[in-house]
C-alpha cells in the first residue's frame, strides 16, 4: 500500500450548470492528476441537510413514514430535511422535527457531520439527538409532504435496522452516531 496521498484533480472548465430549486449540478472537465486524461464529471451543489433522533419523554422514538419517489416506496426514517439560506442547523433540526411531526424537545445534541455521498454530493449531513421530545400540535408539513408519524420503543430501532424496515443511509448514519456515543 502506498503512503502517497491522492493529489487533487484539476478543473479545466464548467461545461454546465442546472438549478432545479433543491439543488444544482454543475458538469465539469477535469483532468486526472495520475495520466493527465480528461473527464467529464457532475457533482451536485445542495444545501446542508440536519437530521434528528427524537426521543420522547416515555422513551418512544419519533419516526416518519413517507413516500419517497427515488425508492417509489414508502420508507421508515427520522424526521430531517435541508438547512434554509441563513440558518445554521440546531435552528433547523427542531423546525424540521417540529414542522414533520409537531414535536418539540426538551434538550437536542449533535451528533456528528458526514458528507452524505463525497463522490458527488458537495454538502453535508448533521445529526442530532433530541431528548424529552413532546406533541405539541399536529405538525405544519410542507405542501408536498405526507408523512404519518410512527412511535416505537428506542429499543426496537437496531431490530428495525437489522430485519431492513429502516434502510435510509442517512438515517443509519443518525443511528451510529448515536450507537457510538456511549
Amino acid at each position: 500500500m502506498s503512503d502517497d496521498v491522492p493529489r487533487p484533480w484539476t478543473q479545466v472548465a464548467v461545461r454546465s450548470q442546472r438549478d432545479y430549486r433543491i439543488f444544482r449540478t454543475r458538469t465539469l472537465d477535469v483532468l486526472d492528476p495520475r495520466s493527465g486524461t480528461a473527464y467529464v464529471r457532475t457533482v451536485i451543489d445542495a444545501p446542508d441537510w440536519v437530521n434528528v433522533i427524537p426521543v420522547t419523554e416515555q422513551g418512544e422514538v419519533v419516526l416518519v413514514r413517507q413516500f419517497r419517489l427515488g425508492t417509489w416506496d414508502n420508507t421508515l426514517e427520522i424526521p430531517g430535511g435541508m438547512i434554509d439560506p441563513g440558518e445554521d442547523p440546531l435552528t433547523a433540526v427542531t423546525r424540521e422535527l417540529e414542522e414533520e411531526t409537531g414535536f418539540k424537545p426538551a434538550r437536542v445534541t449533535a451528533l456528528g457531520r458526514s458528507h452524505p455521498n463525497p463522490a458527488i454530493l458537495v454538502n453535508q449531513l448533521h445529526s442530532f439527538l433530541a431528548e424529552g421530545c413532546v406533541k405539541v400540535h399536529a405538525g405544519k408539513q410542507d405542501g408536498s409532504e405526507d408523512i404519518q408519524v410512527v412511535l416505537v420503543p428506542r429499543s426496537e430501532l437496531p431490530r428495525l435496522v437489522r430485519e431492513g424496515a429502516i434502510t435510509h443511509s442517512l438515517v443509519l448514519a443518525a443511528l451510529l452516531y448515536d450507537a457510538w456515543r456511549a
